[in-house]
């Protein structure tokens, strides 16, 4: 569900993983057009109470950039998130999260 809100809502999207589909269900790797405002996403997705990681798991919490999502997806020029879901989690929750990413790219 969050996949195809993001694409509907926010041009130059693009998710890093298997593009069949093989991925796990409960993640969602994206990376947006990098800008100005982009730049501290992750910093204010955590200001508005939204968690969510940048890069890859390999990489969590690093500051360099993650050589996963480089081989993946070799674009400077994005900024990467990952988002995981439980079954806990609303589509409420995530309209509120794509609504709040729309100001933020």
């Amino acid at each position: 569900y969050m996949k195809r809100e993001l694409e509907k809502h926010i041009k130059g999207v693009n998710f890093n993983g298997d593009p069949e589909g093989r991925s796990l269900y409960t993640v969602l790797s994206v990376s947006f057009p990098k800008t100005e405002k982009s730049e501290m996403l992750l910093f204010n997705l955590d200001i508005n109470h939204i968690c969510a990681s940048g890069g890859s798991a390999c990489t969590s919490g690093a500051d360099a950039g993650s050589h996963v999502i480089r081989a993946i997806n070799n674009n400077p020029n994005q900024v990467t998130v990952r988002f995981s879901f439980s079954k806990h989690n609303t589509t409420s929750e995530i309209d509120q999260t794509v609504q709040l990413l729309t100001t933020l790219i």
